[in-house]
């Protein structure tokens, strides 16, 4: 073989060589990339989760405060609607009375003779 050959054969290995050693580090530094972006992204989901966290607590918060509020309202109206109930039954026994005695009349007359002896009918 002529030296010209083994000096090609030998370039070209060289050339194969360094283009191994380039791509395996350009492996390797897109390995550590993604572990490195794997751990920002964790850190940024870890810190997402807490504060959603957080925010949900503090809305279960707020609405309990509230439907205690509410409840307290809601007790007092029951309160106010017990009173009107109570009005409402005494007005109306009042009212059921007045008509009793001024439209039905008690049955007894209220002279002493019957009603034929001075003309009524």
């Amino acid at each position: 073989m002529s030296t010209e050959i083994i000096t090609i054969i030998i370039t070209i290995i060289s050339a194969n060589i360094a283009l191994a050693g380039l791509g395996l580090g350009l492996v390797t530094w897109v390995r550590q990339d993604m572990k490195e972006q794997g751990r920002e992204l964790r850190n940024m989901i870890t810190e997402q989760g807490q504060e959603l966290r957080n925010m949900i607590t503090e809305q279960g918060q707020k609405h309990s405060k509230e439907l205690a509020e509410q409840g307290k309202e809601i007790e007092a109206v029951k309160k106010e609607i017990g009173g009107v109930k109570i009005e409402v039954a005494s007005l109306r026994a009042t009212v059921e009375t007045y008509f009793r005695v001024r439209v039905d009349p008690p049955q007894t007359a209220a002279v002493a003779e019957p009603p034929e002896d001075y003309g009524a009918d």
